[in-house]
């Protein structure tokens, strides 16, 4: 009986340690979002692929792919030695049941973009899924 004790007991603190783990390292949309913009307000392509999922869709400047964290990190190194950002504004955002949008202006020396950010939650965990960064001349031509 002690020793069947002791087996629930371990049991029950792993799955308890289990779910205090996910839940300590899943942040929630709204924080994402906040830390999203706070990479792409740096141009901290690492810090922004963090939130990434495992295969994420990014359509930048017209070419869309799919690309793995590690593809998607060298595309966003090199977007932002070429587009060094100065400030970022999130402009809209929302979320439905395991959905969320956040769209954006990303004022570059150079330029100014439209980015967009599609999150989505997958087995307890929310993900950047797609990403968009496009030039604003193309919503706003002069």
């Amino acid at each position: 009986m002690f020793r069947k004790s002791i087996v629930y007991l371990v049991s029950l603190l792993l799955l308890v340690l289990s779910k205090a783990d996910s839940l300590y390292f899943q942040d929630g949309t709204d924080e994402i979002i906040k830390k999203s913009a706070e990479a792409l307000q740096k141009g901290n392509a690492e810090e922004l692929t963090r939130f990434f999922y495992r295969i994420v869709e990014i359509e930048l400047l017209g070419e869309e792919n799919f690309y793995s964290q590690v593809q998607a990190l060298q595309l966003l190194k090199n977007f932002f030695k070429r587009n060094i950002p100065v400030r970022f504004t999130i402009d809209h955002k929302g979320a439905k049941e395991l959905t969320a949008f956040a769209i954006g202006t990303l004022q570059c020396k150079n330029g100014v973009f439209r980015v967009s950010l599609f999150l989505k939650t997958d087995e307890s965990k929310t993900f950047i899924h797609q990403l968009r960064i496009e030039s604003e001349s193309q919503f706003n031509p002069k």
